[in-house]
């Protein structure tokens, strides 16, 4: 009965409680709706929702072309004109993650793409102060806004913090953070911390301090404020915030902290390396074009540095001669990997050391290398240095002279043109092109067919590339596969001839006199080195090698003629041995080689010869005033070739026509002259006098 005691009718107690309860309810209900209803449909709407994919600016990666040790050798940029360079996770070092997320996402490991304690408390501050004070972007949020850049507003950013609960979906965090690090804006035309590491420290990422890390962590949020070369006292300041936010997260101690802000830095825009001052821009440029990104190549930069300097200071002491072109490889025979390749000359960026030109007598050395294999003769047997001829064509030495019987290795190494013919000749173009396309002068098979002999004295062309893969394998007897990007290891060729011959080839190069004078400096070394100049004058080569690398020196005219100057031997050669000697450190010298017995051999069976006996060429004819107005006659005589008429040419112009056997007269003028004989059968011959 307390109820009428209290004077409260009952019918009215029970229904105002029943509906206090539920308006409380109501209210409950209301505030969980708001509370948990726009999480529930912010993340139903991000899991449900495609993301889009068009309309993504796309990152385009630029080139860094790093030596064989890292260091580098020439930075391209984008086709936008920025520079970028993607890093691979785990290579951005032990200190820019930490100081990235630091400084602009503390709770990035911790939030699902959205920190709400960090939009509240931004909201906080906002409305506090009446103007936007604080930012609540996560790293997340700014790689949706680096993907898809659009204009600021409450929208705008709705729609970000969506999207970036959709790629936390769909990537993990530390694949988020290596995109952040490759989008953000460093500076200048520099995108990404890859780009930034080389252009403000000339390092790699992986090998940034602290406070370089710190320093470059905080550039993203104002780059061309804080830019390093420009502002660098702001750029400090910015760094020092950095370390600090570090130590407060805990990244770094108080040790680490003091050290990072006591550490001097030197602020300044690094030079890209330019592919030119290397001499390497064609060889480069190619390279870019086909990859992106941080190459590492086998090339060495002493080397590479060494081989631009010394060719373009050749070509300079060449120039009143016309010559204004070249190109240098150097080959390591360890490991079949590119360690120079220059270029130098030539229209536009047209890459040299790829351009075929007339090989002159460099391939002699595969032609003795196969018949030392053979048996036909060895490196002291005797052979033959005396006129020749081959259907109406009749070769001469380079001196227009000749010195009978002497070996083979003499022949080789001074480079006579007959003896080297006449191996050609007995052991057949297929197999001798066979050989030479077998250590990586493709093509040859074709050209022998079309040169015949003239294979051995430059027929054929080659370039200065596959010329140091042919004598890189040369050096084995295995072909060598040659490789420019390091991870790409050479592959072991198939065996093309015995080791045993090939190095008795090269053994008949190495005298160490001959380079002595032309390059003291290489002496010690005894490389096998051999020359070539081409018809005309055109082309001038030297390949030197020693067990370790090969070096491959090639000159020659952008335009016009030949040049006399075009002489392998004086030219080329000092060039090449002067690169030899600064890039290859010494050691094991070629090892020893049987060169045979000193027994004498005719190298091949003539068709039919036809050569002149009087005047021999090379004669000086000497006119005495005394003896009248008019000299002495000169007798013409030849032996060998078929029955039937012979036509004489001096100068080519006709001179007289005889029957075989008989003596034909000439008056000869002061003057160099040269003198030809041909029979009905179409040989000939040549001598050359001199009359004073």
């Amino acid at each position: 009965m307390s109820h009428l005691r209290r004077g409260i009718p009952p019918a009215n107690r029970l229904p105002g409680g029943s509906w206090r309860r539920r308006r409380w309810r109501w209210l409950v209900l209301v505030a969980t709706l708001v509370l948990v209803g726009p999480p529930l449909a912010f993340e139903g709407a991000a899991r449900l929702l495609p993301y889009p994919v068009a309309g993504q600016v796309r990152v385009q990666p630029s080139t860094m072309v790093l030596d064989r040790a890292g260091r580098p050798l020439a930075a391209f940029t984008a086709a936008d004109g920025r520079w970028c360079l993607p890093v691979p996770a785990g290579d951005h070092g032990r200190w820019l993650p930490l100081a990235v997320e630091a400084v602009e996402d503390a709770r990035f490991r911790s939030h699902g793409g959205v920190d709400w304690l960090a939009v509240a408390g931004a909201l906080a501050q906002d409305a506090a102060a009446g103007r936007v004070v604080r930012g609540a972007s996560t790293i997340t949020m700014q790689v949706q806004r680096l993907r898809q850049p659009s204009l600021r507003s409450f929208r705008a950013k709705l729609v970000e913090a969506l999207r970036a609960r959709q790629i936390e979906l769909r990537q993990d965090k530390d694949s988020i953070l290596v995109e952040w690090l490759e989008r953000a804006s460093f500076g200048g035309n520099v995108v990404g911390a890859g780009a930034a590491a080389w252009r403000w420290f000339g390092i790699p990422p992986a090998s940034l301090s602290l406070s370089q890390a710190a320093l470059l962590a905080g550039l993203p949020q104002n780059p061309e404020r804080l830019r390093p070369d420009r502002h660098g006292d702001r750029a400090c300041e910015r760094r020092n915030h950095v370390l600090r936010r570090m130590h407060i997260v805990g990244a770094i101690d108080a040790q680490q902290l003091a050290q990072a802000l006591a550490e001097p830095l030197v602020l300044a825009a690094r030079d890209l390396p330019l592919a030119e001052e290397l001499s390497a821009a064609p060889v480069l440029a190619d390279l870019a074009v086909s990859h992106s990104g941080v190459l590492a190549t086998t090339l060495d930069l002493p080397t590479q540095r060494s081989a631009a300097t010394l060719l373009r200071t050749h070509l300079t002491s060449l120039a009143g001669s016309g010559v204004d072109a070249g190109a240098v490889a150097v080959l390591g025979l360890d490991d079949g990997g590119w360690q120079a390749l220059v270029s130098s000359g030539g229209p536009g960026w047209l890459d040299l050391t790829t351009a075929e030109r007339s090989s002159g007598s460099t391939l002699k050395p595969f032609i003795y290398a196969g018949a030392f294999a053979r048996g036909v003769v060895t490196p002291a047997s005797q052979v033959e240095d005396d006129p020749a001829g081959w259907r109406g064509w009749s070769p001469v030495n380079y001196d227009r002279a000749w010195r009978g019987r002497c070996s083979a290795a003499e022949a080789l190494r001074d480079s006579r043109n007959l003896p080297a013919m006449r191996l050609l000749e007995q052991q057949g173009l297929a197999r001798c092109a066979g050989i030479m396309e077998g250590f990586g002068l493709a093509g040859l098979a074709t050209q022998a067919e079309r040169s015949g002999l003239a294979l051995a004295i430059g027929g054929a062309e080659v370039d200065v590339r596959h010329l140091a893969t042919a004598f890189a394998g040369l050096a084995t007897g295995r072909r060598v596969l040659p490789h420019l990007l390091i991870g790409k290891d050479s592959e072991a060729g198939a065996e093309v001839l015995a080791p045993s011959a090939c190095l008795q080839a090269l053994r008949c190069l190495v005298d160490r006199e001959r380079t002595m004078a032309v390059c003291p400096a290489a002496a010690a070394l005894e490389p096998a080195w051999k020359t070539g100049t081409s018809s005309g004058h055109r082309d001038a080569w030297c390949v030197a090698l020693t067990p370790r690398r090969c070096v491959v020196v090639w000159l020659g005219t952008t335009k016009g003629p030949g040049s006399p100057a075009l002489v392998g031997a004086e030219v080329a050669a000092p060039l090449a041995l002067s690169l030899l000697a600064a890039c290859d450190p010494g050691g094991d010298p070629w090892p020893s080689v049987e060169m045979g017995a000193a027994t004498p051999v005719r190298t091949a069976v003539l068709v039919s010869p036809l050569v002149i006996t009087h005047p021999p060429t090379g004669i000086e004819v000497l006119h005495d005033p005394d003896a009248g107005a008019s000299p002495r006659r000169l007798s013409l005589e030849c032996r060998g070739g078929g029955t039937g008429q012979r036509w004489w040419f001096v100068d080519g112009a006709p001179l007289i026509t005889v029957a075989a056997g008989y003596t034909a007269w000439w008056t000869p003028t002061a003057g160099s002259h040269d003198l030809r004989v041909v029979d009905e059968q179409g040989h000939s011959a040549v001598a050359v006098v001199v009359v004073r």
